[in-house]
């Protein structure tokens, strides 16, 4: 079965790498949550003309000795669902985190604001590698448009929403709409939790460890701290072997359905080029200004 589902994460992967997206090292939890997906894929009605995107309801088990092993444990499988269905508890989000994966590719720092209601969102990415941005890309959602920019290359791209398409009102948030849930689902007696808070809101603090069976690369001791109310992920760490920090996704500052001010939804975009979707999403691998001998301000 997962040498049948490697060509189609191999594609995912590629086209999340196309996008600006930063691909996770944690291969065969995004199998695993990729399974589950594609298995409901047909039922989840993303966007209900233009309103909130929601997940089914019922929890798209892959094998019904899933299911009975889940009942087993009801409280820990209380957090892996409430996670899943994160996007269906949250209204509107606004925070920044970052990402590290034990400094190779350097800290990635994320700043979003989204209103899933009516469809906005407005984020920044930054990629930085020995304390300096290297890289950044914005992106704004609003009325049904996406643009994408590249500050410091001068450049944008202007592209319509697609019907039942949440990618872009989930691009460079991986908190509210968080896939890592797959680190702890089908793995119960792995794990523990206590209650308590962060962020002055009610959390699960979860602590215990990876095996090879859900990561070969992340296999290990590790911490995690979920929303009680909404799923949201607040807090990430993987220790690896040698119980030495190999992932970390720690969010610095978060508000959830507490409203968002629409002054944030806006983008910027003069003094930038207007290209093609193509011509951004290869503008990372390329020296785009070298390549069309500068830049210009029409839109």
């Amino acid at each position: 079965m997962i040498k049948k589902l490697l060509p189609v994460v191999l594609v995912t992967l590629l086209g999340l790498t196309l996008v600006g997206i930063k691909v996770y090292p944690d291969i065969k939890a995004l199998i695993a949550s990729k399974k589950i997906e594609e298995a409901t894929n047909k039922q989840k009605p993303n966007n209900l003309n233009g309103k909130h995107p929601v997940k089914e309801e019922k929890f798209p088990f892959r094998l019904p000795a899933e299911e009975e092993y889940a009942k087993k444990y009801p409280n820990q499988f209380k957090i892996v669902k409430k996670m899943y269905f994160s996007m269906n508890y949250i209204k509107n989000a606004e925070g920044e985190y970052e990402e590290n994966h034990n400094d190779k590719d350097g800290i990635s720092h994320m700043q979003f604001y989204t209103d899933f209601d009516q469809r906005k969102n407005r984020a920044n990415f930054e990629k930085i590698i020995n304390g300096k941005i290297v890289e950044t890309i914005q992106v704004l959602l609003k009325d049904g448009i996406v643009l994408r920019q590249r500050p410091n290359k001068h450049i944008f791209t202007r592209q319509r929403e697609e019907k039942n398409d949440n990618h872009f009102i989930g691009l460079f948030n991986n908190v509210t709409n968080s896939e890592w849930w797959a680190l702890i689902y089908n793995n119960y007696p792995d794990w523990s939790y206590k209650e308590g808070k962060k962020f002055g809101m009610p959390v699960y603090k979860i602590k215990g460890n990876i095996t090879d069976k859900v990561s070969e690369s992340l296999q290990g001791p590790f911490t995690m701290v979920v929303s009680k109310e909404t799923g949201a992920l607040l807090d990430l760490k993987c220790y690896g072997h040698e119980s030495k920090e190999i992932l970390s996704i720690t969010v610095r500052k978060i508000k959830i359905n507490q409203g968002i001010s629409n002054d944030v939804f806006h983008l910027d975009i003069s003094g930038s080029k207007k290209i093609s979707n193509m011509e951004f999403n290869i503008s990372d691998i390329e020296n785009y200004e070298e390549k069309t001998g500068g830049t210009d301000t029409s839109k």
